[in-house]
């Protein structure tokens, strides 16, 4: 998103003076930034999480209004050569993203852009 421009025009002038003094002394905004890590990393390297997804999708269904057959039909997943029905993908990212923020953000959630 432009939301200006510099436009800069004189006979004895070698370059632009105002995008020169914007390079030295501005701040981009709007960019992300990245913060220090602090030494956390994505990488597990003690061992393995392992997620359980719940035994039936159908409490996530009625709450997100997702009764795609898929996720809580077994015959319908069955007919879809599914083992069984699958778990919503949002339940998945909220799942990992709660994860991230409490064990790899060291329980600050405020560190990771989701």
């Amino acid at each position: 998103m432009k939301v200006g421009s510099v436009n800069f025009q004189q006979d004895d002038s070698q370059g632009n003076p105002v995008l020169a003094y914007l390079r030295h002394h501005g701040t981009a905004q709007g960019l992300l930034t990245p913060l220090a890590n602090e030494g956390y990393t994505f990488a597990n390297t003690v061992g393995t999480t392992v997620f359980n997804a719940p035994l039936t999708n159908k409490p996530y269904s009625k709450i997100s209004g997702d009764y795609n057959p898929i996720h809580i039909n077994p015959y319908f997943s069955d007919f879809a050569s599914l083992p069984a029905t699958i778990t919503h993908g949002l339940w998945l990212s909220a799942t990992t993203l709660r994860y991230v923020g409490n064990v790899v953000a060291q329980g600050h959630p405020d560190r990771v852009l989701a």
